[in-house]
């Protein structure tokens, strides 16, 4: 086998594109050269690093050819091991270069690790603080109400000893990046669970006689209900009331709809035309521009998957998968025209790196993946 022959063999196999009898060949090739192992394949799975490697062929290359004598036949041995030499300085090249990429790329994919609780909490006066560089206690005070980071990450609001501010209602904002997600107890006792990008306005402490939030993105609810002071969420034109409930509202903007889905309890979703009662496994789903309201059972597992650390997806594309996915590692999506719709289902824990979701991707969907930066490419 000539030198252009076995780099061409080798390219292939580093592809994993070697026929049967090209992988034969590859094996006859090597167990001429007696390197000490049972195939070609297993040398290169039990030698380590390149470094060691070249040990191991420098030692076999300078006894082979370190006869007793000089003679004839020591130099034709020199010329059969030159061949040699070079064959495998060539296949340790490329296979170093292989090796290189592949950590390259392994590196990239290991890289894009999946969010953290992360987020801004931006005050009445306009003033930001970021919750990430600020340890547990109070942060801030607005009025009487004292505002607290708690050891879970999570905020939370306390008007002590049941002191309500009495001045003009200051408002708050929390709000989490791509790749983020955090925790919020309200003035009123109510918890409230952020997605990634995702955003909730509301009073520091509620005044008067009702209680109105407004949100975007994605939030989960577990609202104190109290009759005499109903509890609002406002999300892309809808209104949603709580009736002693737990429910989840999905509202991003790059999102066609909203979809409100009730966990427990009651509640009423409402425009500026249509209202519909909820009960618990129900789901909400209006989308963009028309006010009309279709209501329909929900898988909950799945809607709410999200809070408790999994993606949970049941007969979506592959499309949908993966917008998901883009904001939850904060990463751009390429998806190509050749992608199937196909629907997919599968649960995994959104705390792996962006790999065991696109390798699960790879095998549901028959699809390929490229990773450059924190760009993913998608294509059949």
């Amino acid at each position: 086998m000539n030198q252009e022959r076995l780099k061409f063999l080798l390219d292939r196999y580093f592809e994993n594109e070697c026929s049967d009898a090209e992988i034969e060949e590859l094996n006859n090739w090597f167990d001429d050269r007696d390197f000490g192992t049972t195939s070609f394949d297993n040398w290169l799975q039990n030698e380590g690093e390149a470094e060691e490697v070249s040990a191991t062929l420098f030692k076999n290359f300078t006894e082979s050819i370190q006869p007793k004598k000089k003679t004839i036949r020591f130099k034709l041995l020199s010329a059969a091991a030159i061949f040699l030499l070079v064959s495998m300085a060539a296949l340790l090249l490329l296979r170093n270069n292989y090796n290189s990429d592949k950590k390259d790329q392994v590196k990239k994919i290991s890289e894009i690790v999946p969010g953290v609780n992360k987020a801004v909490l931006t005050l009445a006066d306009g003033s930001e603080i970021l919750l990430n560089d600020k340890g547990n206690g109070t942060i801030a005070t607005q009025n009487s109400t004292s505002i607290n980071k708690t050891g879970n990450d999570q905020v939370s609001y306390n008007t002590g000893q049941g002191k309500i501010a009495t001045s003009e209602t200051q408002y708050n904002t929390m709000t989490t990046p791509r790749g983020g997600r955090y925790s919020l107890v309200l003035a009123d006792g109510t918890e409230v669970m952020l997605d990634a990008a995702s955003s909730i306005t509301y009073p520091v402490a509620f005044n008067g006689n009702q209680r109105k939030v407004s949100i975007t993105g994605q939030v989960y609810f577990k609202v104190v209900h109290n009759t005499k002071k109903p509890f609002s969420v406002s999300a892309k034109g809808q209104i949603i009331e709580d009736l002693g409930t737990s429910f989840n509202i999905n509202a991003y903007a790059d999102n066609s709809e909203v979809s409100v889905t009730l966990i427990e309890g009651d509640a009423d979703v409402r425009n500026a035309v249509n209202k519909v009662n909820l009960n618990p496994g129900q789901q909400a789903v209006i989308k963009d521009g028309n006010n009309g309201i279709v209501v329909k059972p929900a898988n909950l597992e799945e809607v709410i998957a999200w809070t408790t650390g999994w993606f949970k997806f049941q007969n979506k594309s592959i499309r949908e998968v993966m917008k998901e996915a883009a904001r939850w590692y904060d990463v751009e999506v390429e998806v190509g025209k050749d992608i199937n719709e196909k629907k997919i289902g599968g649960t995994i824990s959104r705390y792996k790196n962006i790999s065991e979701l696109l390798e699960n991707l790879k095998i549901t969907g028959n699809i390929n993946y490229q990773i450059k930066g924190r760009r993913v490419i998608l294509s059949n």
